[in-house]
């Protein structure tokens, strides 16, 4: 018995040899695995709680009355958390109230950031139809540029309404008829929506 347990230990160690390294690197792999999702997670989680910060400096400074500290502080959720889901709604915000300030083209520029870093495409079709709003109010050629291109179903009215907006604004008062024939032929207008469309398409025949 006593020979058969040394020869058993041998037999172990002997194994141990030949598979040990390769045990040892794996628990080690599965250890580095372990600590990464953990160190990753813990770093989501901090950049999470940043960004709510930021966001937060930036919705007070909105209250604070004055348009150039909500811009910095705005710019500064863009800058250091452009991939946060606060980002989208900062850059809306701010570009309403750049609007509002007169500053049209600074507007238009932060829509154009969301255009191109808005993770989802409704998210990017508003800020453009938003873009082409405030673009309207300096150069209604720009405007129109800025909804070209296709749209979903749900953005297709509000995007023929405005085009309409901006065709009778320039004169074009058969193309303007046309966008806003469009835009009654849509399913997205609500019902009172759907008779101001009306109101201008009734305007714009007379006009032509």
């Amino acid at each position: 018995m006593e020979r058969t347990d040394d020869e058993q230990l041998q037999q172990l160690k002997d194994w141990w040899r030949r598979n040990g390294g390769s045990i040892m690197l794996g628990l080690t792999a599965a250890m580095l695995i372990v600590a990464g999702w953990w160190g990753y997670g813990t770093w989501q989680e901090r950049g999470a709680q940043q960004a709510a910060a930021a966001y937060a400096e930036f919705l007070q400074a909105t209250r604070s009355g004055e348009p150039e500290m909500a811009e910095q502080a705005g710019q500064r959720v863009l800058d250091d958390h452009a991939r946060s889901g606060y980002a989208g709604l900062t850059a809306l915000r701010m570009a309403r109230i750049q609007a509002e300030a007169g500053a049209y083209r600074r507007a238009a520029e932060t829509l154009g950031w969301l255009i191109d870093n808005a993770d989802h495409s409704a998210m990017a079709e508003l800020a453009r139809l938003r873009q082409a709003r405030v673009l309207g109010e300096v150069d209604a050629e720009e405007a129109l540029a800025a909804l070209e291109g296709s749209v979903s179903a749900g953005f297709a009215a509000a995007y023929a309404e405005l085009r309409g907006d901006l065709l009778r604004e320039l004169g074009r008062y058969d193309e303007a008829t046309e966008a806003y024939q469009q835009a009654l032929d849509q399913e997205g207008l609500g019902a009172q929506s759907r008779e101001l469309v009306r109101l201008k398409l009734q305007a714009v025949e007379s006009e032509a």
